[in-house]
This record gives structure tokens, C-alpha cells and sequence, in this order.
């Protein structure tokens, strides 16, 4: 044993649980950061004008979407996505320390676009894990902040330990130009792709002209019996049918639109970054490390506490 540890077997068992808990804890977490290394890893990179349907890998950079550029909510910096928070930090009751709790978060879900110089695809980035070079944190004393500042870790202590800024502020962007990987399901649509079950599309529409019988009988009575026979059914028919295959001409000229968005199936994750795939990976790696590095840290220690004597 490397530590002298005096406790009683009340105090071995409480520690025993939490080292448990916490070496669980991490290398859950190092399993789940491995299997995002993986995936961005072996997944290759597809162009927007050939990319397969379904889960791909896109590089590109940001531009704007239809609504245009947004106003995050904090700093006011105009961006195509932001991640916006305030925490407010509380003292506990016995005035000791104390911690923060959340006051406001809000995450945008206007969709984007991501141009790779093959194509624009469209970007939905609800649900999106995120890692943004822009990434800032700033203190106020006030819910709402003022003017953006960059404080440096000793005004951070200063912060949380007292003095006036009660607030925090975070806040990540994604802004118009930056480069930007983008990882999920990819669907087109337009451009002849779409076809349409011609007799179901005509069924639908029979459907539809059944629920009015003025406009019925108006177009189709040819005999003026204020009834639909046989042989005016067989025309209401052969029109539905008409009008379907004219609403397919109509799909078939439209323009293709591609998007992409999340994939919602365990194991597929959905992640936008501004940093490149390398860097990515390299972030990925050092999660790895770090969770499996602490998962060893609470192994030795539930040991130490194992072999330990009580009194």
C-alpha cells in the first residue's frame, strides 16, 4: 500500500462506492469519446455534388442560411448558430463556497449551409453535438451582460470566490466563412429523385374531390342528373390520374436540395465543428486519455481502500 490511510469501515465503505461509481463513470465516458474517435476516423469524406444518401462526412465552410445571419443573445455577435447560457452562482446556506445554476439557455435551430465547391447542402442543427473554436466565458454583475471581456484565471477566482460578478456568461458561435466538419444523415431531394406512387397520388386525389360533391357533380355530371354515374367516375378517375402524373412533371423540374440533419439511430452521432478532422481526432484521443487516465486514479484508490485496516 502506498497510502496510510486511518478510517473506520463505515468511512472504507463510503469510499469504496464512490470510487466504484467514479471509475464507471469514466470509462463509460472513455468508451464513448473511443467510438466518436472511431466514427470520424474511418468514416470518409464525401462531396456534396456525389455524396451517398445517408450517414456522411462533409467538409466545407459556413455560409448563411435563407433567414440570414443570426444575433446571439449575449455578445450580440452576428453568427449562422450560437449556444447561449447565464448561471447565477449561489452561496450555500452555511456560507461556505457555494455553486452556479443555470438562469437562461437558449440554443438556436435555424438551419445553415455548408459549400464544400461541388455543392450547397443544408444544415439542420437540431440535436447536433458541437465543438466550436468560439467558445467564450465572461463575468457580470448583472443577469443580462454588458459589454464582451476577456478575463483572465485570476479574475475567474476572484469571481467565484466573492466580489461582484454573480453571473456568468457562455456563450459558442459558428460564424458566416469558418470552416466547418459536419458528420450526419445526408438526404436530397428534387432533381427527378422524388417519384411518386402515381395510382396512390390518384386515389388521394379522388379522395379529396369526394369530400366537396357541389364541385363533384359541377365537373364531372355530364349528363346534368345531379348524380356521378359509372361512366362519369371512370372520367373523375382518368383526370385524378392526369392530375397525379402532372404533379410528378412538376416534382421532376424542381432543383435538388441537399440536407443534412440528425441521424437519431444509437451509435450515429450528429457533430458540426469549426476545428478541421485532425484536430478533432487529437481532442478525441486526449478525452480518451484524460477518462481512462482518472478511471486508473479511482481503481487505485478503491485498492488502496480494499487493503485497508479499519479500526
Amino acid at each position: 500500500m502506498l497510502l496510510e490511510l486511518n478510517i473506520d469501515a463505515q468511512e472504507r465503505l463510503f469510499g469504496l462506492i464512490a470510487c466504484i461509481v467514479a471509475f464507471t463513470v469514466c470509462v463509460f465516458f472513455a468508451f464513448r469519446r473511443f467510438a466518436r474517435y472511431r466514427i470520424i476516423a474511418d468514416t470518409p469524406t464525401a462531396l456534396i455534388r456525389s455524396a451517398p444518401q445517408g450517414y456522411v462526412e462533409l467538409i466545407g465552410k459556413v455560409i448563411a442560411g435563407e433567414a440570414g445571419l443570426l444575433d446571439s443573445p449575449l455578445s450580440g455577435s452576428q453568427c449562422v448558430w450560437f449556444d447561449a447560457r447565464i448561471d447565477r452562482y449561489k452561496r450555500n446556506s452555511n456560507g461556505k463556497g457555494g455553486h452556479w445554476e443555470p438562469v437562461f439557455r437558449k440554443c438556436s435551430d435555424a438551419w445553415f449551409q455548408i459549400d464544400d465547391d461541388t455543392g450547397i447542402c443544408l444544415i439542420d442543427p437540431t440535436g447536433a453535438e458541437a465543438n466550436t473554436r468560439q467558445n467564450r466565458v465572461w463575468y457580470g454583475a448583472t443577469e443580462w451582460p454588458g459589454a464582451l471581456h476577456n478575463y483572465s484565471f485570476e479574475h475567474y477566482s476572484i469571481s467565484i470566490v466573492g466580489g461582484n460578478s454573480r453571473y456568468r456568461y457562455t456563450e459558442k458561435l459558428i460564424t458566416e466563412g469558418e470552416p466547418l466538419y459536419a458528420l450526419g444523415n445526408f438526404h436530397s431531394v428534387g432533381g427527378g429523385r422524388d417519384r411518386l406512387d402515381l395510382q396512390a397520388a390518384s386515389r388521394n386525389l379522388l379522395k379529396q374531390w369526394k369530400s366537396d360533391q357541389a364541385a363533384l357533380i359541377d365537373r364531372f355530371d355530364t349528363n346534368s342528373d345531379g348524380k356521378i354515374d359509372m361512366n362519369e367516375w371512370s372520367l373523375a378517375q382518368n383526370a385524378a390520374l392526369k392530375q397525379a402524373k402532372a404533379n410528378q412533371r412538376e416534382l421532376d423540374t424542381l432543383p435538388t436540395m441537399h440536407a443534412l440533419r440528425d441521424p437519431q439511430a444509437p451509435g450515429l452521432p450528429f457533430i458540426l465543428s469549426t476545428f478541421d478532422e485532425g484536430a478533432l481526432i487529437k481532442r478525441f484521443r486526449w478525452h480518451v486519455a484524460g477518462f481512462m487516465a482518472c478511471a486508473l486514479l479511482a481503481f487505485w484508490l478503491g485498492l488502496e481502500l480494499l487493503l485497508t485496516e479499519t479500526f
